[in-house]
């Protein structure tokens, strides 16, 4: 055997407080324990293999009729990651451009462009050897532990989804570039996220419990859509009063599509479907250092009306909306105000470096801050965060800096 192919054997009993989906285009599988997609049937006794396909059809499909999806969630939650206190985090977890959940998994992250293999995993790792192969433990970074049996330390849901079409097949299928087609991707990948979101909301195991979920670059689009979807369609409205936490690096998604969600939400606000205090609230973390690639993403994706601005680069852009704060983590007032606040180290990208896009997952201040905003939810909900003050040296107490500035910052 390959010695940089993970044994299954081996892991499949240390990683019970993660549950993994892999996505390609409209179709969820259940891969093995970690992450190698099976493309088969699916298996009930060995939990793989290909569950449903969702297309704009099947969006008004009962989740009860789902059954795979269901079954599948429902038995893997049930079998000690959901069991867990009620307390800690249920985080859907979505990784961005250029990844492949085809490829194999091996043991070493950075041999995979599987996200399974690359992101998902719980392998020990120094910062360095992180930020150089972009291979940080989300699951680890969010505090969530392998040998967690009972989920004490929170679950992990892993959706993994096909974001490299390659070039061969941007150019047949839309005559497009590669990052336009895994936009087109992002989309489809997006309805099975709906669906999923939805049968974990009527899971009895996980009630009461907020559905968080944590983006990087194009997974914004992904979960963005996902809710705008959940928030249009009447038979899943009642799975966005479950969702909790959404934080967002780097987004890629434009702007325009993200007010077109907000408002869709605060619709849903108005109606009594969600009240102040339920559904959805985001943390979109931005960084005008990473210029180059928020360029390239406004300037490479789709082209239709209004799409010219990102997320992760310009904000939402509706002022101090009280369910969205913008932060920019390379603002020097961010970084001092949240020193001073919870003794957070954040930094906006390696130094030097004009593309290190992966820089809000690599660095270790940087997921302290995500798993403080999941953990600690008094301290770090938005309107805590607006109305606190904090003295930063001699100085006078000042509010949180919010918002993304504009013009254009080429690194430190």
């Amino acid at each position: 055997m390959d010695p940089g192919l993970v044994s299954v054997g081996h892991w499949e009993n240390l990683q019970m407080a993660i549950v993994r989906l892999s996505c390609v285009r409209s179709t969820l599988y259940a891969p093995d324990a970690v992450g190698t997609l099976i493309d088969g049937s699916y298996d009930p006794v060995s939990q793989t293999g290909r569950l449903d396909t969702f297309g704009p059809g099947s969006l008004a499909t009962a989740a009860s009729e789902r059954l795979l999806l269901t079954n599948y969630l429902s038995k893997r939650l049930a079998g000690g990651a959901g069991e867990g206190a009620s307390s800690q985090p249920l985080v859907v977890m979505v990784h961005g451009f250029l990844f492949d959940p085809m490829h194999i998994v091996t043991q070493e992250p950075k041999a995979s462009n599987n996200p399974h293999a690359r992101l998902f995993h719980f392998t020990e790792q120094s910062e360095s050897e992180a930020i150089r192969h972009h291979t940080s433990s989300w699951p680890l970074g969010l505090g969530i532990r392998q040998n967690d049996r009972g989920g004490s330390t929170g679950t992990a849901i892993a959706f993994g989804w096909h974001s490299s079409p390659g070039l061969a097949n941007s150019l047949i299928e839309r005559f497009g570039n590669i990052y336009s087609r895994a936009y087109d991707y992002a989309e489809e990948s997006a309805l099975c996220l709906a669906q999923t979101l939805r049968v974990l909301a009527t899971l009895p195991s996980l009630k009461g419990r907020p559905i968080d979920l944590v983006a990087h670059s194009l997974g914004s689009r992904v979960v963005i859509r996902a809710i705008a979807i959940a928030a249009k369609e009447p038979s899943r409205r009642a799975s966005v009063s479950r969702l909790g936490r959404v934080i967002l690096m780097g987004g890629s998604e434009y702007v325009v599509e993200a007010q077109l969600m907000y408002r869709r939400l605060m619709e849903l606000e108005q109606a009594g479907v969600i009240s102040k205090d339920t559904g959805p609230t985001f943390y979109n973390v931005g960084c005008r250092e990473n210029d180059v690639l928020d360029w390239l993403g406004e300037n490479f994706g789709p082209r239709t009306f209004g799409n010219t601005n990102v997320i992760g680069h310009n904000g939402l852009g509706l002022g101090e909306a009280p369910r969205w704060l913008d932060l920019q983590i390379d603002k020097p007032e961010l970084r001092d105000w949240l020193r001073a606040y919870r003794k957070l180290d954040i930094s906006g990208d390696q130094p030097g470096t004009v593309w290190d896009h992966w820089y809000y997952y690599t660095h270790r201040g940087n997921m302290e801050f995500y798993r403080r905003i999941l953990r600690e939810r008094d301290a770090f909900a938005i309107d805590t965060l607006r109305r606190t003050k904090v003295r930063i040296g001699s100085a006078r107490a000042v509010g949180l800096p919010q918002g993304i500035e504009s013009g254009r910052i080429f690194g430190d």
